[in-house]
């Protein structure tokens, strides 16, 4: 009885695992926001990310420029593992800038990202799925 229990168990594992990486590519964007200190870190409607092509998404958000970084990553509403993506590498990863992208660690906790807008308006902030490692980068709105 205690062999066939742990079986399932097992089973069961493997198979919430499963579900998790396989069977095509995820949508994030019915669970994904742009979270920071613009919105009081809250998972608010107008920061959900769009699909804009092949796993990658974006949100916009507008800032002001006074010469302070913004902290922000991406996270669900809960901040579950998986889908709270701050930057991987400190050294290399956590400062976002033009041109740039941010290996990303989707299982992270307090790896906030940071970025200093360089003149007040709308920015676009992408987070990329489709590569080994996902990648966050940002772009003046147009």
């Amino acid at each position: 009885m205690v062999k066939h229990l742990k079986v399932l168990a097992l089973a069961a594992v493997v198979g919430i695992a499963g579900c998790a990486g396989g069977g095509g590519a995820r949508d994030y964007s019915q669970m994904l926001y742009l979270r920071g200190q613009f919105a009081w870190w809250d998972a608010l409607e107008e920061y959900k990310v769009k699909s804009v092509g092949d796993q990658v998404y974006k949100s916009t958000v507008e800032l002001t420029a006074d010469g302070q970084p913004y902290e922000l990553k991406f996270g669900d509403a809960g901040w579950s593992s998986g889908t709270n993506c701050g930057y991987l590498s400190q050294e290399e990863d956590q400062v976002l800038e033009f041109g740039k992208k941010s290996k990303a660690n989707c299982s992270s906790v307090f790896e906030n990202f940071k970025f200093t807008p360089p003149e007040t308006g709308k920015y676009d902030f992408f987070i990329d799925f489709g590569g080994e490692v996902p990648t966050v980068s940002v772009e003046k709105a147009s």
